[in-house]
């Protein structure tokens, strides 16, 4: 550490640059203790006590009369650089509180496009609350510096991780999987916002093992909601996504290609190798071929549990159909395999139920739907009215009702309680389209074939049961529906359930 400044020119900055008080200033002198002291003997001196950071003191030595302060923030140390911002830990000069402190380059502080882009990001992410999202607390703009304030994740990114362990557990890949699922479903739920940049280095590890998402590729996102080419925003979108959906014939925006990178990720932390060539040549990263030379898992790494290399394989499918349609999906099967795994059977998960040997596994269901005393059915319906009017309908016909909204919501509630209902209610009258997507994507579901269904369509929907697969336990219903023809119906559905027969 050396210094150009003399003790009174060194002092006097940091007191105008408002890294030091006075009174820290006078205790610094003060330890020191002697008369003449040097520049260098006060900065060692402010270092050793925490009142100056090293980064604090570079921008002091090189001259630079900015950069200490964003706002209220005070910046402490830079943690992270890319190409469009720099992130620093800092800490709320009044509060104390630590926070991690996202700022724009300043060759693109002059650019009024890219500041409302990167202000918007702010806001949009800041409205987004849930654990396995870092959140955003606001942005701002000082002068020429633009800024946002998100919460500090004591830990490490993802890759940082997987460059220390190598190769990661089973049972940490799983959970950090869930997480991930768990945040991507929620911003795709409350804001129908795909994230488009997922992979390692934009998943953070917490000190307790949480997995949290940060940095949203919003510059797709802006560029599709304008419907036209954005200059400053074409170089900014994830390349891998792009290049992925054109291999793919996906939609552009498909919430698919955020399951198909969760599967990289996966694959990456489970075999310590990317399932494909990384490279920051942009014409290599657009070949096609780059998706469809993956090899399976299991040839890369054996000791992976036949489940999860079901899960790795079918996420990174090419084709978006094969893959998993849903976070919700995925997480019903990630989550049976961390249920395996903490039972120490490392062999079966609710995802194997899709492979031969599982007649134990579903045995165990039997006998304990059995035990049931009164069927459940799950009502699943967007418009209040409607909603309650089934759900009464279902009380007088006997049964238990549980109403939810969503039919990505179904799916979670199974992967907790594979016996959370006895019967499903998809109401196309207010889900439309989605209902029967949904209607048809449960029949798929081996471990869940049991489960009895009902698709009610309005009048004018009658000819999309043409588009569903018909099963004997699973009944199409065209409005009007008498309560008569709803209790004949599920008296078929759920005939011998449990000691049930109404």
């Amino acid at each position: 550490m050396s210094s150009d400044y003399s003790f009174d020119d060194i002092v006097q900055r940091t007191l105008t640059a408002g890294v030091l008080t006075q009174t820290q200033v006078n205790d610094i002198w003060a330890e020191i203790g002697i008369k003449s002291p040097t520049s260098e003997q006060f900065l060692q001196t402010a270092l050793r006590h925490g009142f100056l950071t090293n980064y604090q003191i570079d921008r002091l030595l090189s001259g630079e009369s900015f950069g200490f302060f964003f706002g209220p923030y005070k910046a402490l140390y830079m943690v992270g650089s890319g190409t469009f911002a720099r992130v620093f830990r800092a800490v709320h000069r009044e509060t104390g509180e630590v926070v991690a402190v996202k700022v724009l380059r300043a060759r693109f502080s002059d650019n009024e496009a890219f500041i409302n882009h990167f202000m918007t990001e702010a806001k949009i992410v800041s409205e987004l609350t849930h654990p396995n999202i870092v959140p955003v607390f606001g942005a701002d703009s000082t002068g020429f510096l633009h800024y946002m304030a998100m919460e500090f994740v004591e830990g490490q990114t993802l890759r940082d991780f997987l460059k220390i362990r190598k190769k990661v557990d089973a049972r940490t890949v799983a959970q950090i999987g869930i997480d991930i699922c768990n945040g991507l479903e929620y911003a795709l739920r409350t804001k129908r916002l795909p994230h488009r940049d997922l992979k390692l280095s934009n998943v953070l590890l917490s000190s307790n093992g949480q997995a949290k998402i940060v940095d949203f590729g919003l510059a797709s996102i802006a560029q599709e909601k304008a419907g036209t080419e954005i200059p400053f925003l074409k170089n900014q979108q994830s390349i891998d996504y792009i290049a992925l959906e054109k291999a793919s014939n996906a939609p552009k925006m498909d919430p698919r290609s955020d399951l198909y990178f969760l599967g990289c990720i996966l694959y990456h932390l489970l075999s310590g190798q990317s399932p494909f060539i990384e490279t920051k040549d942009r014409a290599k990263r657009m070949d096609r071929n780059r998706f469809f030379n993956v090899k399976p898992i299991q040839q890369i790494e054996s000791g992976i549990p036949g489940s999860f290399s079901f899960i790795a394989n079918k996420a990174i499918m090419v084709n978006v159909d094969q893959r998993y349609q849903t976070p919700s999906e995925m997480l019903v099967d990630l989550r049976g395999v961390l249920k395996r795994l903490d039972s120490g059977n490392t062999e079966e998960s609710v995802a194997s139920l899709r492979f031969d040997g599982v007649q134990a596994l579903l045995h165990d269901r039997e006998q304990r739907i059995q035990k049931l005393e009164t069927a459940t059915v799950m009502v699943i319906d967007s418009n209040p009215k409607t909603q309650k009017g089934l759900e009464n309908l279902m009380a007088k016909l006997g049964y238990k009702t549980l109403c939810i909204r969503e039919p990505d919501e179904m799916m979670n509630m199974f992967a907790e309680n594979d016996l959370a209902a006895q019967c499903i209610i998809f109401n196309a009258q207010s889900l439309g389209m989605r209902a029967v997507r949904a209607f048809n994507d449960f029949a798929q579901r081996r471990g869940l074939r049991d489960v009895a269904a009902i698709l009610l369509l309005d009048t004018g929907q009658a000819d999309w049961a043409d588009s569903v697969t018909p099963q004997h336990h699973r009944v199409v219903l065209t409005m009007p529906v008498t309560v008569k023809q709803f209790r004949n119906s599920m008296t078929w559905l759920l005939e011998g359930f449990g000691k049930k027969n109404k």
